[in-house]
C-alpha cells in the first residue's frame, strides 16, 4: 500500500470511528482526540484506558500482520528462486525475524481484541504472484525492490502508530520493532545497490559487442 493509500485507509476508519462514536454520544465526540470506541474506560473524562485500541492501533495491528506474513512468504519463496549472492542470506533474516514479530503481534492482537486477518490482502497475493513467475536475476531484482518499498511503508506505519497510537502494548511493540525494520531496508538497499553496480559491467560489455 503506498504512502497515499494508506492516508486514505487510515482517514477512512478514523472518518468511520468518529461517526460511530457521535452517534453513539454526540458529546463524547469532543472527548476523543484518540478515536477511541465510545465505551471506552474513562472516555467521557478525556482520559482513555491505556490498554483500549483506537481506530490507529487497529489499523496499525491488522496493517503489520499483513505485512509480517507477507515478508515470511516471499522469503522462503526467495530461498528457494534466488540466484545473487546475498539474497538467500536476506530472505532467510527476513523469515527469522518476521516470525518472531508476527508471534508477538498476534498475542498483542488478542489482548487488544483486535481481530487479524487470516489471508494476504489483494495487493500482497498479486505482488507474491508476479514474483512466483520469476526466477534467477529477475526474481531478485523485483524481490529486493519489493522489500524496499516494503519496508519503508512499515517504518510510516510504525512512526505513525508510535505517535497516534492510544494502546501502550500496541505503541510499545511499535517503538521496538523499528530499528530492526530500519536495519531490514538499509540491507534490501545495500543488496539494490550490488545489483546496480554489477550490472553496469554487463551493460557496458554487451554495448561493445
Amino acid at each position: 500500500m503506498s504512502k497515499y493509500r494508506l492516508s486514505l485507509a487510515v482517514a477512512a476508519l478514523v472518518g468511520a470511528g468518529i461517526s460511530t462514536i457521535y452517534a453513539a454520544d454526540p458529546k463524547a465526540a469532543g472527548a476523543n482526540p484518540t478515536f477511541a470506541n465510545p465505551d471506552t474506560p474513562g472516555l467521557l473524562e478525556g482520559n482513555p484506558a491505556p490498554d483500549v485500541a483506537n481506530v490507529t492501533d487497529v489499523v496499525f495491528l491488522k496493517q503489520i500482520a499483513i505485512g509480517g506474513k507477507a515478508e515470511v512468504d516471499l522469503g522462503k519463496l526467495a530461498v528457494e528462486r534466488n540466484a545473487a549472492a546475498g539474497v538467500e542470506s536476506f530472505a532467510q533474516r527476513m523469515i527469522k525475524d518476521h516470525d518472531q514479530a508476527n508471534a508477538k503481534v498476534a498475542t498483542l492482537a488478542r489482548s487488544a481484541r483486535v481481530d487479524l486477518p487470516r489471508e494476504l490482502d489483494a495487493e500482497h497475493k498479486a505482488a507474491r504472484d508476479e514474483l512466483s513467475a520469476l526466477r534467477g536475476t529477475e526474481f531478485d531484482l523485483k524481490y529486493i525492490d519489493a522489500q524496499i518499498k516494503d519496508h519503508q511503508k512499515a517504518v510510516q506505519l510504525l512512526v505513525h502508530e508510535i505517535g497516534s497510537g492510544q494502546h501502550a502494548g500496541a505503541r510499545e511493540l511499535a517503538a521496538n520493532t523499528l530499528p530492526g525494520v530500519l536495519e531490514h531496508l538499509e540491507m534490501a538497499r545495500a543488496l539494490h545497490d550490488q545489483f546496480i553496480a554489477g550490472a553496469e559491467p554487463r551493460r557496458a560489455a554487451a554495448a561493445s559487442r
